[in-house]
């Protein structure tokens, strides 16, 4: 395994935990010797400020995508299908 797949995977995997996970997860980091050196180099983030930093266009965007209830879940799967109808099995 190289350090990118390693950098990869972990990012996957945070992307895929609950925000209550996400705090158990930084809780670990902070208790842990080398890595809570590691965590304390990060800047605070205030919640109420996180909330705030997201641009209001996002948020207008996110509700505006029109598609199947499991488009997030099967997007390569539709993907594939267009594909097939527009140039065939070659694709």
């Amino acid at each position: 395994m190289s350090a990118a797949y390693d950098y990869e995977d972990m990012h996957h995997l945070v992307d895929w935990l609950t925000p209550t996970q996400v705090r158990r997860l930084r809780l670990l980091v902070t208790q842990d010797e080398e890595l809570s050196q590691v965590a304390q180099l990060l800047p605070a983030v205030d919640a109420n400020e996180a909330e705030e930093s997201v641009p209001a266009g996002l948020l207008a965007l996110i509700g505006s995508v029109n598609g199947p209830e499991d488009l997030a879940e099967r997007h390569d799967d539709y993907i594939r299908e267009w594909m097939r109808e527009r140039f065939g099995d070659s694709a």
